[in-house]
Parts: structure tokens; C-alpha cells; sequence
């Protein structure tokens, strides 16, 4: 009677907890929320989020450092992203972890933005002091990003920044279009392809004694293949296996990204599309595209698909001029990225996985709670308890069991006997849900038709 009493307390507790709003959200929701919309070249969006997360915790250099990226990037307030930049600056790492949501320290790439930032405001020599900064702490993975430092460099001053009107202007007193879309379309590469051997000879680079202190290397157009097996986010997170994507052509390959997320999905969870690829960037976030074509026509006329499709924020990106889609994801806790869930799927509380001796309190259980099962996986026995068809119900219960004496017991969700993630179940049965209340629908319109064309 205690359990059931407990089981009911716990599911009104778990409903009535469902409708909290945007403003009591954790500070790792709204960061997660802020990197997916940078993931998506939606800094402007991304801006009062990171804006918030600033106000709640001015000392966190890693949220200093996104919100000047998103300034600069927006091309607004960029005397407060060199403010936040430079603050940011002095907690450079180079252990930055780009997947944690605890991370306080920040990305090499700060010195980038701030390079641009000084080079809008025409303080040319904070602009090369910075370049020089980056060159000693660089590691190296895309000279791309020095290559356009030096550019950023020659064309300081050139474009007027008008702090009054938080805008940037040129000598003519227009928007300079052009040069926002050389900074915000930085991942597509829209701005024209630099040619490394003229700017390693430039005389101005030449004459200056502080910059290039390391010589540029062309960059390398091919990569060696390896895989690698990491944990992804915070502790518990899941382990993704990558292998370095090798591109043969040193030309643009377009593609249509169709989606950014912080924790990884099965590439066919996109409805209506075939050919999903997925990649992890520096972020962490992991980025679902579509095709690698050499001409930029063909990802329009792919584009114009999609969004008929319904994916309104799908862009086209330049998967070969970044870093952003070098790292490509092909297995996710063991299984493809590219595998399909189908059939049933059932919610368990795991109560534990031993090899040999059962503790006490597990032993215990046996007494207290009915359908307790047992699967051999390896030389791990994994005891489960109970069978629902519904998380809430069985993370209700979880905690019911947890009440009970197994403090550590948790949900797992089983999809044909394969355990899958608690996420990839309660999207499948939400869809699943979706198209059976639109069949229904369907043979309910239908009825209905009959029915008026016997009347007639």
C-alpha cells in the first residue's frame, strides 16, 4: 500500500512540475540553448540568452567569450565584444573543453574575433598585438584562421565604425553588406578564397617586425583517416566514435545543414530526408548535413527542397572550409548513427549491473517489488525492474524504487532488446503517435465521404 501510495504522490509531482517557463530555466539550459543557435548563424538570437547567463554570472569567461563572438559576428556593440573579449582573453586554455557545459575557460578563437573586433574599430596596432597573441598560442588545426587574421589586419581602418549608430559604415556612409557577410558566413567561406603564397610575401607583412613569427603553411586539402572513441558532454554523457573526414578536392563542396543539436541523434530521425551525415564541431554541437556539391547552384536547388520538407532553418555551408564538418560521427553508444528504431519500445528502472557478489540492498528488493528481471550482457548481470510503455510512469516509479533503498537506480529505454537513449524513445513514440493519429484521421475523413456519397 506505501509503495502505491508513494507511485501516485510521485506522478502528480512529476505533472505538476511541467509547465515552467522560459525564465527558470537552469543556466545549463539556456547555455545549451545559446550554442545551438550560434551552431545555426543565429547570433542575434543567441544574444540576449548569453545576455542573461552574463548577468547571472559575470566571472564565467566562456559565456564573455560567446556573447563577443555574437556582437562581432552580429556586427553590433563592438566596443562591449572587445570588453568581454579581452576579459575573456586571460582565460585562454588549451585544454578548453568545447563539449562541457561546466567549462569556464575559453577557446583559442577568442584572440580571432578580437582581431576582427580591433580591425573594425581601425585600432590597427591593438589589431596586430592581438594577431601576434594568436600566432604564439595557435594550435594550428585550420591556418585559415591566420590567414584571414593578417587580412583583417591590412584592412584595418578602412571601414568607419560609428559608435553612435552601433553600426559599421563605409567611406560612402553605407552598410558595408559585404563585409558582414566575410564575418558572419565564416563556416560557408562566402568570401572569396585567399591565396596563401601572395599573403605570405605581402611588404607590409614583410616590413613588420611583430607579425609572423611563424611562417604560413598551404593548407593541407587532405587529411589522414583515423577513428577515435570519446565521451561526449559532462560525466554519463555518450560515447560518440569519430573518424577525421578526408576531402580530396581543395575547391567549396556546398551542403545543406538541416539541423544542430548538443546531444546526438540517429541521422533518420529527419522525416522526409535520406542521406543525413553528421558531424561534431568545435563546440561540441553535433551538425546534420545534407550533399557536398562543387557548385553552389546545386545546394540552392537541394535547399529549395528541404524547406518545402518543413526544415524552415536549413542553410547551405561549405563543408570544406572549416572545422566544423571534419570530424564526422559514426557511432553513438555502440550503434550506428545511421540506425533506424523500429518495433516496440519499453521504459525499465535499471537497479544495477554486478559481476559477481549482489549487494545487500539489491538483494533486498527481491522482496519488496514484483517483475524483477535479469540480463546477461559480458560477465555483467543487469537486474531491471518493471515494463512501461510510458517515461513518466516509470521514472515515477524509479523514484519510488529509489525511496526503497536504491539510491541509484534510473530509467533505460529498450527498443528490441537493444537499450537506446531515454531522448531517441520519447521522439520515435511521439512520432509513432503522430502518424497514427494521422491515419486515424485519414480513416476517419474517409468514412465520412463514404457515407455523404451514399446519402446522395
Amino acid at each position: 500500500m506505501k509503495n502505491i501510495i508513494l507511485f501516485v504522490f510521485f506522478v502528480f509531482s512529476l505533472l505538476s512540475t511541467q509547465g515552467q517557463d522560459y525564465k527558470n530555466k537552469s543556466y545549463s539550459e539556456h547555455f545549451k540553448e545559446a550554442k545551438l543557435l550560434i551552431a545555426n548563424h543565429k547570433e542575434e538570437e543567441a544574444v540576449p540568452v548569453l545576455e542573461e547567463l552574463y548577468s547571472r554570472d559575470k566571472a564565467n569567461t566562456n559565456v564573455s567569450y560567446l556573447l563577443g563572438l555574437c556582437y562581432v559576428k552580429s556586427f553590433k556593440n563592438i566596443n562591449k565584444a572587445i570588453k568581454l573579449l579581452e576579459e575573456a582573453k586571460a582565460n585562454y586554455s588549451s585544454n578548453y573543453d568545447r563539449t562541457s557545459l561546466t567549462e569556464r575557460g575559453v577557446s583559442e578563437y577568442v584572440y580571432y574575433y578580437l582581431i576582427i573586433a580591433y580591425s573594425l574599430k581601425g585600432d590597427c596596432p591593438k589589431t596586430i598585438e592581438t594577431l601576434n597573441g594568436f600566432y604564439k598560442i595557435y594550435s594550428y588545426e585550420d591556418e585559415w584562421y591566420l590567414v584571414d587574421g593578417q587580412k583583417w589586419y591590412r584592412d584595418c581602418g578602412k571601414h568607419k565604425w560609428k559608435e553612435e549608430m552601433d553600426t559599421i559604415v563605409t567611406p560612402d556612409g553605407l552598410l558595408d553588406t559585404n563585409l558582414i557577410s566575410n564575418v558572419v558566413n565564416q563556416d560557408t567561406n562566402i568570401s572569396s578564397q585567399v591565396d596563401l603564397e601572395s599573403i605570405a610575401t605581402d611588404s607590409e607583412l614583410e616590413t613588420d617586425p611583430v607579425l609572423a613569427p611563424k611562417p604560413i603553411k598551404p593548407i593541407e586539402t587532405t587529411r589522414p583517416y583515423h577513428e577515435r572513441l570519446r565521451r561526449v558532454g559532462e560525466a554519463g554523457g555518450p560515447e560518440v566514435m569519430t573518424r577525421e573526414k578526408s576531402y580530396t578536392t581543395p575547391t567549396s563542396l556546398y551542403g545543406v545543414q538541416v539541423g544542430a543539436f548538443i546531444r546526438p541523434r540517429f541521422s533518420n530521425d529527419f522525416k522526409g530526408l535520406k542521406n543525413v551525415e553528421v558531424y561534431i564541431d568545435n563546440n561540441g554541437v553535433f551538425r546534420y548535413v545534407i550533399g557536398s556539391f562543387v557548385y553552389r547552384s546545386q545546394s540552392e536547388k537541394l535547399l529549395k527542397y528541404v524547406l518545402e520538407k518543413g526544415y524552415e532553418d536549413a542553410f547551405i555551408v561549405d563543408i570544406n572550409s572549416t572545422q566544423n564538418y571534419t570530424e564526422e560521427v559514426i557511432r553513438v553508444n555502440n550503434e550506428s548513427i545511421k540506425r533506424e528504431i523500429e518495433g516496440s519500445i519499453e521504459f525499465k528502472v535499471q537497479i544495477g549491473a554486478f559481476k559477481e557478489e549482489i549487494p545487500d540492498d539489491i538483494m533486498k528488493i527481491f522482496l519488496q517489488f514484483d517483475d524483477i528481471d535479469k540480463k546477461i550482457q559480458g560477465e555483467l548481470s543487469i537486474f531491471t525492474l518493471g515494463s512501461f510503455s510510458n517515461y513518466e510512469i516509470a521514472s515515477a516509479w524509479c523514484e519510488n524504487v529509489k525511496e526503497s533503498g536504491v539510491p541509484d537506480a534510473f530509467v533505460v529505454a529498450i527498443n528490441e532488446g537493444r537499450k537506446i537513449s531515454i531522448e531517441d524513445a520519447n521522439l520515435y513514440i511521439a512520432k509513432k503517435q503522430a502518424e497514427e493519429a494521422e491515419k486515424a484521421r485519414k480513416l476517419e475523413e474517409e468514412s465520412r465521404n463514404k457515407k455523404k456519397k451514399k446519402k446522395r
